[in-house]
């Protein structure tokens, strides 16, 4: 049990921690990752106009108030444009949009480099501001821990040395130069901390939503199976007599929109129970479903074929007219005539199996319910029972 953990958590760190995001999860997740990045270039132009208004205003030259302006509204753009870009969702940005964050993210990180330099009284304020930025990144935008993990070396190696650099001109305090590197690294720390917790709880729904998706899969197919053979008869795989009758009903309603004729077909098999009698039951099992066989190669994909009874079969079919019905009747009438079923028992040996059958049609005028055209047609059986079997009886309607 123990060793499975182990393993399930390895999985976890390395599927989540040390690779890119999967294709799949970034395609479920875009629209929350989208919203994401518009919340954070939303904050971050609020807190740039916020230190423009107040944080800047302890700039002591022109030069370095221009100039910090000039980048604080460049950040201002790069928020405008990527908030735009997520709001409008092209279709690039969502391709490519955890290289675009990336590259926004060290934009505005690399925009508080000259502010520093052009006010280097006041540099801890643009240290401890860029912190924050990657901060609030890494708990708000949707980045894998090892690039928040990168990023924040390369900043601690960029900006360190230039806090060092500013405080040793200004005045070296050894206190407040530890104590600013303090806090930036319990900024950093915390957002990468942050960042792995987040991620963790993400896959992990990401995975609970899989396998719920996985297990509703197969609850549909197996619905469906289910479905399936509650209209089929496991033994012809033809329908079943409660699929015939529920066709029945659309193919009345698709005859009076569309005004065609539709044609019913009863086929009994002769003599049957001497086959069982002299054979066996399995013989008649397999006469039947030799003549199953037929009745699929002769009859259209919309038609309906169907075993109603033991050895009785029925066919609803349409679009069709009398000479259509006469001829589908013969050539199943005719091919089961010529069949060969072979004995099971008696190698070599075969049997030959003959077909009665009882048809009618009925147009879109006509409304006769299943159960009054069934009967005319059993009629119709009778007679070419009657009349020595193998033949067909057609009914006009």
């Amino acid at each position: 049990m123990r060793r499975h953990t182990f393993k399930r958590y390895f999985f976890v760190f390395r599927k989540m921690f040390l690779r890119t995001y999967h294709p799949s999860f970034t395609a479920t997740n875009i629209s929350d990752i989208g919203s994401s990045l518009q919340i954070f270039s939303v904050m971050t132009a609020v807190t740039s106009i916020i230190s423009l208004l107040f944080v800047d205003s302890l700039v002591r030259t022109k030069e370095a108030s221009f100039w910090i302006a000039f980048f604080r509204i460049s950040s201002l753009g790069i928020c405008f444009i990527v908030y735009l870009f997520g709001k409008k969702k092209v279709r690039f940005f969502q391709k490519h949009i955890y290289g675009i964050t990336s590259l926004v993210l060290i934009g505005l990180i690399l925009l508080y480099i000259p502010m520093m330099v052009y006010d280097n009284p006041n540099h801890a304020y643009y240290l401890f501001g860029s912190a924050i930025v990657i901060a609030s990144a890494s708990i708000l935008l949707w980045i894998e821990p090892f690039r928040i993990l990168l990023l924040s070396t390369l900043y601690i190696s960029v900006f360190i040395p230039l806090h060092l650099n500013f405080s040793r001109i200004q005045g070296f305090d050894r206190f407040f130069f530890y104590q600013d590197v303090l806090i930036v690294s319990f900024l950093l720390a915390f957002g990468f901390v942050a960042n792995l917790l987040i991620n963790y709880w993400r896959f992990e729904e990401y995975r609970v939503k899989a396998r719920l998706r996985v297990t509703v899969g197969k609850l549909l197919r197996i619905n469906q199976k289910i479905e399936d053979l509650s209209r089929v008869d496991s033994m012809t795989e033809l329908f079943n007599r409660r699929h015939l009758l529920e066709q029945f009903d659309l193919y009345k309603k698709r005859s009076n929109r569309e005004g065609f004729i539709i044609g019913l077909v009863i086929l009994d098999l002769d003599r049957l129970k001497t086959i069982n009698d002299k054979y066996g039951h399995k013989q008649g099992d397999l006469a039947i479903q030799a003549f199953a066989k037929t009745v699929r190669s002769r009859t259209r994909i919309t038609d309906i074929a169907a075993r109603i009874g033991g050895d009785e079969f029925c066919l609803l079919v349409s679009p069709i007219d009398k000479e259509g019905l006469q001829i589908l009747t013969e050539s199943i009438r005719e091919k089961l005539e010529h069949l060969q079923i072979p004995i099971h028992n008696q190698p070599g040996e075969s049997i030959t199996l003959t077909v009665s059958i009882g048809a009618t049609l009925f147009r879109p005028e006509d409304d006769p319910s299943f159960d009054e055209l069934y009967h005319k047609i059993d009629t119709a059986l009778y007679t070419s029972k009657n009349e020595g079997r193998n033949r067909i009886t057609l009914i006009e309607s």
